[in-house]
């Protein structure tokens, strides 16, 4: 009963307050290298430590992007702390197994010193501030490959939130610099805050920390890790309300990718 009650407090939280801040998406595949395999299993969760699944990632628009560019939907079995879905990855070339945009709850925020914060409670605003809706768009990816790499999948969907990879995401290597951009609308994003998480070692003595990055004026940021492990590049892009939608929207991107020698 706790375990339950647990998950739904996670669930509420991940659309309001600090929850949406400390929980974080990702995709996880069973392998990213598929070339022996006709098909991959994909977690979705979202977690504070990477990666252990905390709370289910529900969507209806789950999709594989295959090497010729076609999109598939997928159906996912949806537990209480992950969702799984399987991929077919019978031809050659890289696939991109997407939650699609999912959309979650609108909460109350309120922009202070430039930055939104968001409300538990609306009666507890700052004094002077005006609290609006503000519905959270959340949609995470990953790339694996059966033999070489190919690019028809690494198209960008200019649409709301993401990270184009420059690099092809199954050449990453480490101690090697890997470039991406990051889009909204299909647009570059100047000065986007991206955070890198490492998977933790649940052995080792320290946790390792975020690594904080800024995309620069064509919305281009470089990651580079030193030492090989998976890995989880995340943004999170805000738009204010306007007169023509009174809503706003708080877009959530998230790559898992694999960092080899």
């Amino acid at each position: 009963m706790r375990r339950l009650l647990l998950s739904a407090a996670l669930l509420a939280g991940l659309a309001i307050g600090g929850a949406a801040h400390a929980h974080s998406p990702y995709l996880l595949p069973s392998t990213f290298d598929v070339s022996d395999r006709k098909l991959v299993t994909v977690q979705g969760a979202f977690t504070e430590s990477f990666f252990t699944p905390e709370v289910v990632m529900k969507s209806d628009a789950w999709a594989v992007v295959g090497p010729d560019g076609s999109r598939k939907p997928l159906t996912a079995t949806n537990l209480r702390e992950v969702a799984l879905v399987e991929a077919p990855t019978e031809q050659a070339g890289t696939y991109r197994i997407t939650t699609g945009q999912r959309t979650g709850r609108t909460a109350k925020a309120v922009l202070v010193k430039g930055e939104w914060e968001f409300l538990e409670d609306p009666a507890k605003a700052p004094a002077g501030s005006t609290p609006v809706d503000m519905q959270s768009l959340t949609m995470a990816d990953v790339y694996v490959t059966r033999g070489a790499p190919s690019a028809a999948a690494l198209a960008p969907n200019n649409k709301g939130l993401e990270f184009v990879a420059v690099t092809h995401p199954s050449e990453i290597t480490t101690g090697q610099d890997a470039r991406f951009v990051v889009l909204f609308d299909g647009k570059p994003v100047n000065g986007q805050a991206v955070t890198l998480h490492a998977a933790d070692d649940r052995y080792a003595e320290t946790k390792a920390a975020p690594v904080n990055l800024v995309s620069d004026d064509q919305g281009r940021f470089t990651v580079r890790v030193d030492r090989s492990g998976v890995y989880q590049i995340q943004a999170r892009y805000r738009v204010a309300p306007t007169a023509a939608d009174p809503i706003g929207r708080s877009y959530t991107y998230a790559l898992t990718f694999e960092s080899l020698r």
